[in-house]
C-alpha cells in the first residue's frame, strides 16, 4: 500500500478552487483564476489541478490560499496572494509560515 504525504493530504482535502470561480467583488470586479506554474519543474498546472479557498475581506479585497498538483514531476506548490479590486484587479503575494514556524518568502 502506497503512503501518502503531508502535501497530498493537504491538497485532497481542500476543496476545487474552479468550485468557487469566478469569485465576484462587493464592486462587481471579477477574479476567473490565475497561471499556476510548478516551483520545481516550472510547468504549467491547470486549474483541474488547483484546489483551495477564497477568503473575502473588506474593501473589495480577498485571500487567495491553493495548492496545486504538477502532473509533470509530480510536486505540490503553494499560492498565497492577497487580491485586491480597488479600480483594477491586482495581486500581491503574501508571506506564509511553515511547520517550524519559520517565515516563507512568497511564491
Amino acid at each position: 500500500m502506497t503512503q501518502l504525504t503531508r502535501a497530498q493530504i493537504e491538497w485532497t482535502l481542500l476543496p476545487p478552487l474552479k468550485d468557487v470561480l469566478p469569485y465576484r467583488f462587493e464592486n462587481g470586479a471579477s477574479f476567473k483564476g490565475f497561471r499556476a506554474e510548478c516551483d520545481a519543474c516550472g510547468q504549467s498546472i491547470e486549474l483541474p489541478q488547483v484546489r483551495g479557498r477564497i477568503t473575502p475581506l473588506a474593501g473589495n479585497r480577498c485571500v487567495v490560499s491553493a495548492r496545486g498538483r504538477c502532473l509533470c514531476c509530480n510536486a505540490y506548490c503553494e499560492y498565497h496572494y492577497l487580491l485586491s479590486a480597488d479600480g483594477t484587479l491586482s495581486a500581491s503575494p503574501l508571506a506564509v509560515w511553515d511547520d517550524d514556524h519559520s517565515l516563507s518568502p512568497p511564491h
